[in-house]
């Protein structure tokens, strides 16, 4: 007689919902990096320079304002709702540009993002095994 025995992990349904605060806190670190390095979160191209004559003072960050006021929330149960609450009245126009200032996109998530999304949510997508007998 043969006897075979078949576990395959089981799915959590609520993975999301258990990697919601861990995929929000990359959402924010990805983003910050991007701002940092002064690169585009999306294309991770390098934001355009400033024409002169300007200041010394880093790239969207002269008095630090617009990254600090910013708050990101994931407010619904729809994986990958997240959102962005920026916090100065200028930042749209830093985001999407304007005829007199080029596009310097600071928010946003790109194709390099998908490794940290990995990293936080596969410890929730399975939870235990199920294990099958047959005789």
């Amino acid at each position: 007689m043969f006897k075979m025995t078949l576990t395959i992990p089981k799915p959590n349904l609520k993975w999301y919902k258990d990697s919601k605060s861990k995929l929000l806190k990359e959402v924010e670190e990805y983003n910050k990096e991007a701002w940092a390095n002064e690169q585009d979160p999306v294309t991770q191209q390098k934001w355009k320079p400033r024409v002169p004559p300007t200041g010394s003072w880093p790239l969207l960050n002269k008095t630090g304002k617009m990254f600090a006021k910013t708050t990101f929330k994931a407010p619904g149960q729809k994986p990958f709702d997240f959102r962005a609450k920026i916090g100065v009245k200028y930042g749209g126009f830093h985001q999407k540009g304007t005829s007199k200032m080029p596009q310097r996109r600071w928010l946003g998530l790109g194709s390099a993002f998908s490794d940290k999304a990995t990293k936080a949510i596969k410890p929730h997508l399975f939870k235990g095994h199920t294990t099958f007998t047959a005789r």
